[in-house]
């Protein structure tokens, strides 16, 4: 959950130390256990929301982001980091927000081509997030704000600033890319590079 802002994961799993230990020592749960939970909390929280719930959808959605920062807290508590377990976190958010946006859809609450849109933008900045380095952190979280924002409004901003990621995310892996090819002596004709000539 916090893989771009480790000082943020660090402090919280500081503050949450005693709480980890009794998940994973007394209770004996794995990340990967912990991971599963937040999930089908989160499928939990999509259905509410699609019975037209939408207190309990959003309270559900509350208890399945705890649970997905708990299931990496525990992993770098005990040493059980793994490849796998962050595969998995990841492919189980998105399925989390994809249950939960759908609830939004089936209830009406959202049009169909704009959870579509949001979730097509979160899929292309997952897809590159772990060479970029950028995830703005705009998804479930975004869906709080119902209380201020009509929920349209809310899912074109999760579209938007995760689309405007994607795209910056690129720029950033061909910067990257052009900086290794330039150490190595390399003259590649890259956005990236053309962009380095016309700065100061």
């Amino acid at each position: 959950m916090y893989e771009f802002a480790p000082g943020i994961g660090r402090a919280q799993d500081r503050a949450i130390r005693p709480l980890l230990r009794l998940l994973h020592l007394r209770l004996g749960l794995s990340p990967a256990q912990v991971t599963w939970a937040a999930f089908g909390a989160s499928v939990l929280a999509g259905a509410a929301v699609a019975a037209g719930h939408l207190g309990w959808g959003l309270g559900l959605t509350a208890v399945g982001q705890l649970l997905d920062g708990i299931d990496g807290g525990i992993a770098r508590e005990f040493g059980l980091e793994s490849e796998a377990g962050r595969r998995l976190d990841t492919r189980l958010d998105r399925a989390s927000e994809a249950a939960i946006f759908a609830g939004f859809a089936v209830a009406g609450i959202v049009p169909v081509k704009l959870v579509l849109l949001a979730l097509t933008a979160i899929l292309l900045m997952t897809g590159i997030a772990d060479r970029s380095r950028l995830d703005p952190g705009v998804k479930r979280f975004a869906l709080y704000f119902g209380m201020w924002l009509p929920f349209p409004v809310i899912f074109e901003l999760i579209f938007a600033l995760n689309l405007a990621a994607y795209v910056v995310g690129l720029f950033l892996i061909d910067l990257q890319f052009q900086r290794r090819m330039d150490a190595l002596g390399g003259d590649l004709d890259t956005v990236a590079s053309r962009a380095a000539r016309l700065g100061p």
